[in-house]
């Protein structure tokens, strides 16, 4: 009789169980969950009134009289309306805006905004809420970064006396951690300004958990000084947990809070290894599971983890598809991997925003296996060189087939947040 495990793993908003055969040797890596027996709204309320390097929330909007509000898009956990309890009682009196700092995504659903956006403010704010496009937008250009990049901000910023950005902190595989100065660049800025910074993304030290010596990082962290230059800034940033839940609050300063925020995401979503595997399962949760161009940060983050020859699963139900146009229309646009390696090549001359989402799937796909799960057709997959699965029960069937009984398994959960690390 044939002795099994079963595991449950995240797909398109629920739990689904996989059975592997005990022969193999499973190994289950993921972002802590801390029991700190603290209520959330406790530790909202002190890092507001304990900032760092500012006064303190309260004193701050007293200071003031005009504020915009920064939130984050659907394509980040930021708990945003646990944020604005307590931050617009304070505003109330006070002339202010809201902007969704959307970069260069797809602008959110009425859905979007009212379950992740704006929750329980919804009714209050939806008439005043401002949704950033980068190709549209009216900017006002504040130079350019010693770096080069264009620094063309959305021109509401000239409207305000005080910016407040309520952002969350995550690993990036090329910005080192999101958060932060993210709401200015990509956040609210024009699409040629994000296409100049993310060309950056293709220098080997742009890299995940980088802060320090990374150019691309350093280039936001600029270009985000010269946006508040003028402007006094309270930034809000919160780190979750693998459960979702609130751990740490970081508030005041944009830049010094974030490097605080940085380190307890780190210990959280960078757990350990022991073994190199032949099959590596990466699992995205939402809402990273949208689309495959949000989807691919959990190929990214897991792409080092695998030895040569092995399979990954990336299980990523991409309800929307691949994503925009011109980032399909890249992965989409040789007949082999070895050409898409060459046009990828060629186009480090000529950068167009997405590619850096292409050039690691040339170099994998040498001597890996990349397969999914998801609802994107297999005609579509197979036009980038991806075998498609309807289950992740299917794929991992095939992969065990195709490894062997004896393969060592590392199933990666939360994978677009997660980096593991080889022990």
């Amino acid at each position: 009789m044939l002795v099994t495990m079963k595991v449950s793993l995240y797909y398109h908003g629920a739990e689904e169980d996989v059975i592997i055969p005990d022969s193999c040797n499973v190994e289950i890596v993921e972002p802590k969950v801390l029991d700190l027996g603290t209520p959330e709204e406790g530790m909202i309320q002190r890092a507001l009134e304990n900032p760092i390097d500012s006064k303190p929330l309260n004193e701050f909007v007293e200071a003031h009289d005009s504020f915009l509000v920064i939130v984050n898009d659907h394509a980040r956990p930021t708990p945003t309306p646990k944020i604005l309890k307590h931050l617009l009682p304070l505003l109330r009196e006070k002339r202010y805006g809201i902007i969704v700092a959307t970069g260069t995504h797809a602008s959110p659903s009425e859905k979007d905004l009212g379950e992740l956006i704006l929750g329980e403010f919804y009714d209050e704010l939806r008439e005043e809420l401002m949704i950033h496009d980068s190709k549209t937008v009216e900017t006002v250009d504040l130079g350019k970064t010693s770096k080069g990049t264009p620094v063309m901000i959305n021109r509401i910023i000239e409207d305000y006396e005080a910016f407040i950005s309520i952002n969350s902190i995550e690993p990036h595989y090329f910005a080192g951690f999101t958060g932060g100065r993210k709401s200015f660049l990509p956040g609210i800025a024009a699409y040629d300004s994000v296409e100049a910074n993310h060309s950056m993304a293709l220098l080997e030290e742009s890299r995940i958990m980088a802060l320090e010596g990374n150019p691309l990082a350093e280039d936001l962290e600029e270009a985000a000084q010269m946006a508040v230059k003028g402007h006094p800034t309270f930034a809000v940033n919160v780190v979750l947990d693998g459960a979702h839940n609130i751990v740490t609050v970081v508030a005041g300063d944009i830049f010094k809070q974030l490097k605080d925020g940085a380190e307890v995401a780190r210990s959280i979503y960078s757990p350990v290894a022991k073994s190199v595997p032949d099959i590596l399962v990466s699992v995205v949760h939402s809402p990273l599971d949208q689309n495959l161009y949000q989807a691919q940060k959990g190929f990214e983050n897991t792409l080092l983890a695998i030895k040569p020859g092995g399979i990954m699963i990336l299980v990523a139900a991409c309800y929307d598809g691949i994503g925009p146009d011109d980032y399909a229309a890249m992965l989409q646009s040789a007949e082999s991997p070895e050409e898409l390696a060459a046009k990828f090549e060629e186009i480090k001359e000529h950068y167009q925003l997405g590619w850096h989402k292409v050039g690691s799937l040339p170099p994998f796909l040498t001597d890996k296996d990349l397969w999914m799960v998801t609802e994107i057709d297999n005609e579509n997959l197979d036009r980038i060189f991806i075998r498609g699965f309807g289950s992740i029960q299917e794929a991992l069937d095939a992969a065990i087939e195709a490894k062997g009984d004896d393969s060592n398994i590392l199933i990666v959960k939360d994978s677009g947040n997660v980096c593991p690390v080889i022990e």
